[in-house]
Parts: structure tokens; sequence; C-alpha cells
């Protein structure tokens, strides 16, 4: 039987499988993709709590997880794309 695959969340420091978690990455031009189908390049994990995610922006954690400046991400894009996507799993209601 294999392994499940674990990550950790950048707001809470907890790790989860892999599936559990939303993942938010930077696409070549800079804006943000949470949970692409391809994932490019690099990465960060969250819990699917809004909680989370902020926690991981007053932590300053998304520029050290993709390992660049972002100077265009913006808080209100992040959370709009972060409830787009709970919402399509269910996890808030619209």
């Amino acid at each position: 039987m294999a392994r499940p695959i674990l990550r950790t969340c950048v707001g809470c420091r907890k790790r989860q499988e892999q599936h559990a978690l939303v993942r938010v990455s930077v696409d070549p031009a800079g804006d943000v993709i949470v949970h692409p189908r391809r994932p490019q390049g690099r990465g960060a994990y969250l819990c699917p709590s809004l909680a989370c995610l902020a926690r991981a922006w007053d932590r300053r954690a998304f520029p050290r997880a993709f390992r660049r400046k972002l100077p265009r991400l913006e808080a209100g894009v992040l959370r709009a794309r972060f409830e787009e996507e709970l919402k399509r799993r269910g996890v808030i209601a619209e």
C-alpha cells in the first residue's frame, strides 16, 4: 500500500494529506493560481480555511514558498480566488 503524500499548510504549519489541502501557485506572468489542474512551478499548500489563508498572509509565507518577490500579489485577489475554490469544493456556501 502506498503512503499518502503529506504537505504542510503554510498558514497553520500542520501536516496533512496533499489532496485535503488547497494548492496556490504563481504562473510565469506572476498571476496567482489557486488549485491549478496542472501545477506549474513552486507552490504553497493551505488548509481549506480562510483563517489559514489570513495567517499565511500575515506571516508573509507566500514569497518564501514561491522563493521570489511578488509585487503584484494582492490580498483581496488571493482571497477571492481562494474563496472560489472553497465554494467549488463545497466547503463554504455561496
